[in-house]
C-alpha cells in the first residue's frame, strides 16, 4: 500500500498538465500513488494522462463525466489507498521535496494535517512571491488553543497534506457542484484535527494569473461563496462550537464575501452587481448584525472600507462606470 495518495483533478488543462505530473514524478519521496481524475476534458488532457499511466505503475487514471472540481477530488479520494492524502491542482506544480517534507513532519509530530508555505507565481511577468504561514514548524498546534488559525490559514486544499482518516471518519467530502469548495471544507477539517503541524518553506507553485482561473471571474457562481460560508457555519453549530469561534467565523465569512464583492469592480451588468451586493449584505447582517465590528480587522487592505457598506459600494461602482464612459 502506498504511504500517500496524490489526487490531481484534470479538466481542459493540456497546456499545463505535463509540468504538473512531472513535478510529482520528480519527488524525492517515491512511496506514493498518483490518481489523475479526468473530469470530462474536451482537449487532449485524457490522452496525456493515459500516456503517463503507461509509463509508471504508480499512476492510475479515472475517466469520468464532468462533475466539477469537488466531484473530481471526491472521486480520487474514494479509491485512495494511502494513509495520507494530498490534493494537487492540475494547472499548478510542486517542489521536489513536498511529499518527503510533509510525510516527515506528519510522522514526527503525529499531526493529522500539515500546512506549508506557497509560491504564488505570475506567468505574465515571470515573478514569484511567497505566501507564508505565521506558525512555527517546531511547534504543534490545536484549534482549541489557537482559534485565530481560522483567520490565518489559507482556504486552499493544495497547501496541506492530511491523514486520509480525517475525511473518512468524519464523513467529510468536498461540496459537489460548487465553487469556493475549499472554504466549505478546510475549516470543517480544522475543527476535527487534534494536532496541526506546519512547514516554514514554500513547497507549492500556484499559477495565480492563468486565463480562466475562477478567482478572476464574476458570474452567477460567485453566489457559491455564501453557500460555502453557510456550510461551515452550520457545521460549527452542529458541533456545538459556533459560539466559541464566533469572532473567527465572522472574520472568515466576511473577508471571503468582501473578496467576492471586489470582483464587481469591472462588471458592466448593473442589475447583477446590485443584486449580488444586496444578497451579500443580507447574509452578513443576518449572521453578524454588528458587522463590521470584529475582534479581527476585517477591512485590513487598502480601500477595503469601500466594500463594507452596500450604499457606499454602489456609489463607488457607479462612479467607476462613469469614469470608463468618459475615458
Amino acid at each position: 500500500m502506498p504511504e500517500v495518495s496524490v489526487v490531481v483533478p484534470v479538466y481542459n488543462i493540456a497546456e499545463y498538465l505535463p509540468k504538473c505530473i512531472d513535478s510529482v514524478l520528480a519527488q524525492t519521496f517515491d512511496d506514493y500513488e498518483l490518481i489523475l481524475v479526468n473530469d470530462g476534458s474536451k482537449d487532449s488532457s485524457l490522452d496525456i494522462c493515459r500516456s503517463y499511466e503507461k509509463k509508471d505503475p504508480r499512476i492510475r487514471v479515472i475517466d469520468k463525466v464532468n462533475g466539477g472540481l469537488s466531484d473530481a477530488r471526491n472521486s480520487g479520494m474514494a479509491i485512495a489507498k494511502g494513509e495520507y492524502i494530498y490534493f494537487l491542482d492540475g494547472d499548478d506544480f510542486i517542489e521536489p521535496t513536498l511529499l518527503d517534507s510533509c510525510i516527515r513532519q506528519l510522522k514526527k509530530t503525529g499531526a493529522d494535517m500539515v500546512i506549508f508555505d506557497v509560491y504564488q507565481y505570475f506567468a505574465s511577468r515571470n515573478t514569484k512571491e511567497i505566501i507564508r504561514n505565521v506558525y512555527d514548524q517546531n511547534e504543534v498546534y490545536t484549534l482549541d488553543e489557537h482559534p485565530e488559525m481560522i483567520t490565518q490559514i489559507l482556504n486552499a486544499a493544495w497547501n496541506k497534506m492530511y491523514r486520509l482518516s480525517l475525511f473518512k471518519q468524519n464523513h467529510i467530502t468536498y461540496p459537489w457542484g460548487c465553487y469556493y469548495e475549499d472554504l466549505g471544507t478546510t475549516y470543517r477539517l480544522l475543527l476535527r484535527t487534534s494536532r496541526i503541524a506546519f512547514i516554514n518553506e514554500p513547497l507549492y507553485d500556484y499559477l495565480a494569473d492563468r486565463p480562466g482561473n475562477i478567482t478572476q471571474q464574476f458570474n452567477f457562481s460567485v453566489y457559491h461563496v455564501l453557500d460555502m460560508v453557510k456550510i461551515t457555519l452550520d457545521d460549527y453549530k452542529s458541533a456545538g462550537a459556533y459560539e466559541k469561534y464566533y469572532e473567527e467565523l465572522k472574520y472568515l465569512g466576511c473577508v471571503n464575501i468582501l473578496e467576492c464583492l471586489k470582483k464587481t469592480r469591472n462588471v458592466t451588468d448593473i442589475k447583477m452587481t446590485d443584486k449580488f451586493i444586496d444578497v451579500c449584505f443580507w447574509f452578513i447582517y443576518r449572521n453578524w448584525p454588528e458587522f463590521p465590528r470584529c475582534k479581527y480587522k476585517i477591512d485590513s487592505q487598502k480601500n477595503d472600507w469601500i466594500y463594507t457598506n452596500p450604499k457606499r459600494l454602489k456609489i463607488y461602482l457607479k462612479y467607476r462606470r462613469m469614469m470608463k464612459k468618459e475615458a
